[in-house]
């Protein structure tokens, strides 16, 4: 089957994380193509596609909106679609019960807005990554992941990807997918 991967990303772990779940579709015998929302061809087609994964980042409590247009542009097909969505957030985790159910809520929200039932969705923890920010955002994030229990060492980034957990998400809509005789 030929998948299409779409993401969404500010910083670069969404793209990250989008090509991990590419590698291990690649790996079970599909056929990918994983593109960023921001840079479709011209001459783009969801006609090729037999399914669909995309994901993007919250900054600020918002996706990109090349990603929002995107899935209201194809919103019909994701629908009639084999289609999963992720969100990248370190709100996920937070040692915040209440920032937790935030990060957790986004997804949902986003969906309702754009009217989009994808057959699967999951939330991410990103990467911190202090020595690519500039001083005023290196400045907030520093202040966030205090409040959020995480490193505030801006001397390095900090990866916080559950990569089985991606694993695991990818997994689950391969088999989800076959039982439904998707692929």
């Amino acid at each position: 089957m030929h998948i299409l991967v779409i993401y969404g990303s500010r910083h670069g772990q969404t793209k990250k994380i989008a090509e991990h779940i590419a590698a291990i579709l690649r790996d079970k015998g599909h056929q990918i193509t994983i593109l960023s929302s921001e840079d479709l061809p011209v001459d783009f087609s969801v006609d090729a596609f037999d399914a669909a994964i995309i994901g993007g980042s919250i900054h600020i409590g918002k996706y990109p909106k090349h990603l929002k247009k995107f899935v209201t542009t194809y919103r019909d097909w994701l629908n009639e679609t084999p289609s999963a969505f992720f969100t990248v957030c370190m709100g996920i985790r937070s040692e915040r019960p209440e920032s937790r159910e935030e990060a957790m809520q986004f997804g949902q929200t986003f969906l309702e807005q754009v009217g989009w039932h994808p057959t699967l969705t999951e939330t991410f923890a990103g990467a911190v990554k202090y020595t690519q920010y500039g001083f005023i955002t290196r400045y907030l994030m520093k202040r966030i992941s205090k409040r959020e229990g995480g490193s505030t060492d801006t001397t390095c980034d900090h990866e916080y990807t559950d990569w089985d957990r991606v694993t695991r998400f990818t997994e689950a809509f391969s088999i989800r997918g076959s039982e439904s005789n998707y692929f």
